[in-house]
């Protein structure tokens, strides 16, 4: 049964390149991802709100140790929450364990036994270890608190928000070279300045508007075609910022929810 989970779901997204994380907001992290990579550190915990990069830079991560010849995975305990507990118990072969979404198993106490095992299986093995979640693991309301023991133990660093320019310019350019992808400076320049700040928007808005420009020479790109892309990016942009706050709306709501049934009582 895990088995045949595991090939249906998790799947390292290939697309994905340190360079990416060129920019100075990603210094720090980038710096302790080079030493997971000679082995002083063996294991990592990343944080940030959604669409933040953490999924993106978990599958950069294991796709650099694949280049190493090391075998990697990558896998969303949001994908894997209605399957089966036990596929985690199948992830100990590989050298590189990335698990992303952890604020998913909250209510799990059979998922967060299931990690907890896994985590102590793959120190034994000396497997290496990265996580990522929208909170620190102090923060993680957990049952199993040997869990949040264990993850606390990580090395652990927020990362960018998105807010720093730099950050976002290295990033798109990273992505443009490596797809072969090239846009009007006007259409860069709208995207860096007016565009989406989080990592995972950006990236949407940049899919979104490539097949505009896919079947043109630079010497054909017309004003209107340059105009409808700006256009474009500010619509994307602004359901993008609906959407964040539609997210908050909803974690405010929840939190708001569980402090009502974490009262404690006044004997």
């Amino acid at each position: 049964m895990a088995q045949s989970q595991l090939s249906l779901n998790l799947d390292i997204k290939h697309d994905a390149s340190l360079s990416d994380f060129s920019g100075p907001g990603w210094m720090s992290i980038i710096d302790a991802v080079r030493q997971l990579h000679v082995g002083l550190i063996g294991q990592l915990y990343l944080f940030g709100s959604p669409a933040t990069g953490k999924s993106h830079l978990l599958s950069a991560i294991c796709e650099s140790f694949i280049e190493m010849d090391k075998s990697a995975i990558c896998l969303s305990l949001n994908e894997l929450i209605h399957t089966d507990v036990n596929v985690l118990s199948s992830l100990e072969n590989f050298e590189v364990i990335a698990i992303d979404d952890l604020e998913v198993i909250e209510q799990s106490k059979p998922w967060q036994e299931a990690l907890f095992h896994l985590i102590n299986r793959s120190r034994e093995g000396q497997r290496q270890l990265l996580f990522a979640a929208n909170k620190p693991a102090s923060e993680l309301p957990f049952e199993l608190k040997d869990l949040l023991t264990r993850l606390a133990q990580a090395p652990t660093f927020k990362v960018p928000d998105g807010q720093n320019v730099a950050d976002r310019q290295a990033l798109l350019q990273s992505i443009l070279r490596r797809r072969g992808w090239q846009f009007d400076e006007r259409i860069l320049h709208h995207l860096l300045s007016e565009g989406p700040h989080r990592i995972g928007a950006l990236m949407e808005v940049l899919v979104y508007i490539q097949p505009m420009f896919s079947n043109l020479g630079r010497s054909n790109i017309s004003k209107a075609v340059i105009s409808d892309a700006l256009r474009t990016i500010d619509e994307q942009t602004l359901a993008a910022e609906l959407a964040d706050i539609n997210q908050e709306t909803q974690t405010d709501n929840h939190g708001a929810h569980q402090d009502q049934h974490t009262m404690p009582l006044d004997f």
